[in-house]
C-alpha cells in the first residue's frame, strides 16, 4: 500500500493503479506458488487400482512399491507450481529406479505454458532415465494444451482415463514382469482355501458378458474365480453403468453380502470366459452340519479375506485425507 501511495504521489493516479494491479498479480502467484497442490500417495500398500488380485499378486505389488510414484495434482497449474512439481520429480528420480510415475490431473482446472513447458521436461526425463509417464484423468481442455506442447500417446507416455486404469496399466506390466505364479484351483486349494471343501463346490461356466450375480438380489452364495476376469459394476440414480472393481482368478466374490444379509450391491459381469466354483448358502449348512471344523476354518479364511480388504480400504483413506 505505501509503494502505491508513493507511485500516486510521484507519478500520478493512473500509474499507481497500474502498479498496484501488478503487484497484486505477483503476490497472488507468490501466494498460489506456496499451497501444497500435489499429493503424493504410496503405491501397492496403501494405494493401488480396483482389481482385486488373489494374495500371491498383491504380495507381489506391495514389494514393488517403490517402482510406482503417484502425484496427485490439484488447481490451476502454472509456472509458480510447476517448477516445484518438476523438482520433487528430479529428486525421487535421482533417490532411486522408477519404472512409472503416475500423474492424476482429475481436478486440474487447467495449465498455462509454462506447466507444459515443464511437463515437457518430465518427458525428457522419463526417456533419460527409462520410465514411463501415465497421466490419468485429464480434461478434454488440458490434454489440447498438452498435445500442442508435443505430449502425445508413446512408449514413454500414456493417457488413461482416470486413476484407477491408470494403476491397473501399472499393475499388470509390473505383474508380467514379475511373472508371478497363481494358484489354481487343483485338488482343495485355491489362493489358501481351507483343504476338503471340493466337495461342496459346483463349478459353474460363464461366456463372455455373462451376469453371475445382479443388483438388489438376496445373498446366498459365495464364489472363488478359478479362470478368466470378473467386473463389478453399478449403477447409478441416472442410469450410468460404473466400474466399481475387477476380480482376478484367485478371488472370492460375494462373501460380503453373505455375511450381512443385506441385498446384492452390484451386478458382477464376465469380462472374459470364466469359470467361477460355488459354494451355495445350503451346502455351507450342509457342511456345518456334517463337519464342523472344515466349517469353523472355511469362516476363518472368509473373515480373513475380509480383514485384509478393510485394512487396505483404511489405509487408501488414511491416504487421501492426508
Amino acid at each position: 500500500m505505501l509503494v502505491i501511495l508513493a507511485a500516486i504521489i510521484g507519478k500520478g493516479f493512473l500509474p499507481g493503479v497500474v502498479l498496484g494491479l501488478v503487484l497484486a498479480v505477483v503476490l497472488f502467484a507468490v501466494n498460489y506458488g506456496r499451497i501444497q497442490l500435489v499429493r503424493e500417495v504410496s503405491f501397492g500398500e496403501t494405494y493401488h487400482s480396483n482389481v482385486d488380485r488373489p494374495p500371491a499378486e498383491r504380495a507381489a505389488l506391495r514389494s514393488l512399491g517403490d517402482a510406482v510414484q503417484i502425484l496427485r495434482v490439484n488447481g490451476f497449474v502454472f509456472f509458480g507450481s510447476a517448477n516445484g512439481l518438476l523438482e520433487r520429480i528430479r529428486k525421487r528420480v535421482e533417490a532411486g529406479p522408477l519404472r512409472f510415475l503416475v500423474i492424476d490431473l482429475r481436478r486440474v482446472t487447467g495449465v498455462d505454458s509454462s506447466a507444459v513447458v515443464a511437463f515437457v521436461k518430465v518427458v525428457h526425463l522419463a526417456e533419460a532415465s527409462g520410465f514411463e509417464l501415465v497421466f490419468t484423468g485429464v480434461s478434454e481442455a488440458v490434454r489440447k494444451q498438452l498435445e500442442r506442447g508435443g505430449m502425445v500417446t508413446s512408449q514413454i507416455v500414456r493417457f488413461e482415463p482416470d486413476l484407477d486404469r491408470g494403476l491397473q496399466r501399472c499393475e499388470e506390466v509390473l505383474l508380467g514382469d514379475e511373472a508371478v505364479e497363481i494358484a489354481e484351483l487343483d485338488g482343495d486349494a485355491l489362493a489358501g482355501m481351507p483343504a476338503g471343501l471340493r466337495p461342496y463346490l459346483e463349478r459353474v461356466e460363464l461366456p463372455d458378458g455373462a451376469v453371475l450375480i445382479r443388483q438388489d438380489e438376496p445373498p446366498d452364495d459365495v464364489y472363488v474365480v478359478g479362470s478368466g476376469r470378473l467386473s463389478v459394476e453399478m449403477e447409478t440414480a441416472d442410469g450410468t453403468r460404473m466400474r466399481v472393481r475387477t476380480v482376478n482368478a484367485g478371488v472370492v466374490v460375494g462373501e460380503v453380502a453373505m455375511y450381512t444379509g443385506a441385498p446384492r450391491t452390484a451386478d458382477v459381469v464376465a469380462e472374459t470366459p470364466s469359470v467361477v466354483y460355488r459354494l451355495s448358502g445350503a451346502a455351507i449348512e450342509r457342511m456345518e452340519s456334517e463337519d464342523p471344523e472344515l466349517a469353523a476354518a472355511l469362516h476363518r479364511w472368509l473373515a480373513g479375506i475380509l480383514s485384509d480388504r478393510l485394512r487396505d480400504t483404511l489405509r487408501e483413506f488414511d491416504a487421501l485425507l492426508d
